[in-house]
């Protein structure tokens, strides 16, 4: 077994910008329509989903996309499908999706959010299936909305956001605590805890004694790259009216930055 820490401080979110974001996408979701074939209307990144059962964001609808390979490639592309299975904005949003892949493989995965109108908790899991089982993997998810306001408002007790990654040979738990920081920023410190399973774990035991310091400086670095981008991104964000923010601002300005980028190099 290992034990590996980092930390990083980032951009501290209101909360009541963020519950009132939560309810606008929620808001916009229903505002969506179908034509006569299913397909959605009214948002142009959801133009090739289609409703194939059921009554729209009702439990039962089924949705579906397909997507292609990519261009220059050969075989088939991927199709995925979502199933609502609670749409009650006072109680619970869930659904479930699942993605087939080229050779036989398939994704699934389930998501909960209690309570939308002020987020409780947020409950994901899923499992990767292939006909190989090194490629076999399953995760969990759960961030405690009530506690992570507790914990960055002052208040202490146990981790908000906890990952449970599973592999046939090993497995890794993450679990992440909050604290404010001071001008408008939260501390956040991660530790992650990775062992081995079954025949393996002793081997693992061993092996992980060697590599423990270098994995922990790849998890630091990775902390601190997605620090960066959620603090280059997170202040764009908040300049909106929650309710104008939409889902994408802080790509749609990379890939902005990165065709100026572009431009400056070879025009």
């Amino acid at each position: 077994m290992a034990r590996l820490q980092a930390a990083a401080v980032v951009e501290a979110i209101p909360r009541d910008w963020f519950e009132e974001y939560v309810r606008a996408l929620l808001d916009r979701a229903e505002d969506l329509r179908t034509d006569e074939e299913g397909w959605i209307q009214g948002d142009e990144d959801l133009a090739d989903v289609a409703l194939i059962e059921g009554d729209h964001l009702t439990a039962g609808a089924r949705y579906q996309r397909h997507t292609d390979p990519p261009e220059g490639e050969d075989g088939n592309g991927t199709t995925s499908e979502l199933l609502i299975t609670s749409w009650e904005r006072t109680r619970e949003v869930s659904a479930a999706v699942t993605t087939w892949h080229p050779d036989d493989q398939k994704t699934t995965w389930t998501v909960k959010l209690s309570d939308p109108g002020a987020p409780r908790s947020l409950v994901a899991g899923g499992e990767h299936h292939a006909a190989k089982r090194l490629h076999l993997l399953s995760w969990a998810a759960r961030l405690d909305f009530r506690q992570w306001w507790r914990q960055v408002e002052g208040g202490g007790g146990q981790a908000p956001v906890t990952v449970l990654l599973r592999h046939h040979y090993g497995q890794a738990r993450l679990l992440v605590r909050a604290a404010a920081e001071g001008g408008g920023k939260w501390w956040l410190g991660l530790t992650v805890v990775v062992r081995g399973r079954g025949w393996v774990r002793p081997l693992a035991a061993v092996g992980l004694l060697f590599v423990r310091s270098k994995l922990e400086a790849k998890l630091r670095e990775a902390v601190a790259e997605i620090a960066e981008d959620w603090n280059a991104d997170i202040p764009e964000l908040l300049k909106y009216d929650p309710r104008d923010a939409g889902i994408r601002v802080p790509e749609l300005r990379r890939d902005r930055e990165e065709l100026d980028r572009w431009l400056a190099e070879n025009g």
